[in-house]
């Protein structure tokens, strides 16, 4: 019972909610998983922002493995999604950078 009370405060419960309405949303509204998982990172974030870098290196990756699938497994389908996936990652990447020089909480290490 302790466990739920020092983890479950009024405010956790809230964000928690924000994030299982995405995820419901998303999936109500008939979107690929990937948008989907997109969308809860996003409020994810929002709800607890992280440092740049936790996001900048997913874009980076995505980045590089985009052409090898178009280009040398001829994955046309595989690389749309994934340059999809970068670009989501670029977005929130670009949104927290904001936030950071705007003098977020989580300052660059």
């Amino acid at each position: 019972m302790i466990f739920m009370k020092k983890f479950l405060t009024k405010r956790s419960s809230i964000e928690m909610l924000f994030v299982v309405i995405a995820a419901s949303l998303g999936i109500y509204l008939g979107w690929l998983w990937r948008d989907v998982a997109a969308f809860v990172v996003f409020i994810f974030i929002i709800v607890h922002p992280v440092p740049i870098k936790w996001l900048a290196i997913p874009t980076l990756i995505l980045l590089v493995v985009t052409p090898i699938f178009l280009t040398l497994l001829k994955q046309e389908a595989i690389a749309e999604d994934l340059a999809v996936s970068a670009y989501y990652f670029l977005v929130m990447s670009v949104m927290m950078g904001i936030y950071e020089l705007q003098g977020g909480e989580n300052k660059r290490a």
